[in-house]
């Protein structure tokens, strides 16, 4: 069973719109992704062997609220 390796590009897509979907009306967008690239929840998109790098953004972004998922 081979393992697909997602590319940088898709890997900055994932987080490109975590960051906008969790972005605080007053906060620029470089803040917006140091507090996204510093929460816990990299850790578990990272590892494209678990499901939640493949979840729809509105799911990411909610676990993300959340504090997981």
């Amino acid at each position: 069973m081979a393992t697909i390796i997602p590319s940088p590009l898709e890997m900055g897509e994932v987080y490109q719109r975590l960051i906008m979907d969790t972005l605080a009306s007053k906060e620029n967008y470089v803040d917006g992704l140091i507090r996204v690239y510093n929460n816990d929840i990299c850790e578990v998109i990272d590892n494209y062997n678990g499901s939640a790098f493949y979840e729809p953004s509105y799911v990411i972004a909610r676990a993300y609220q959340n504090g997981g998922f």
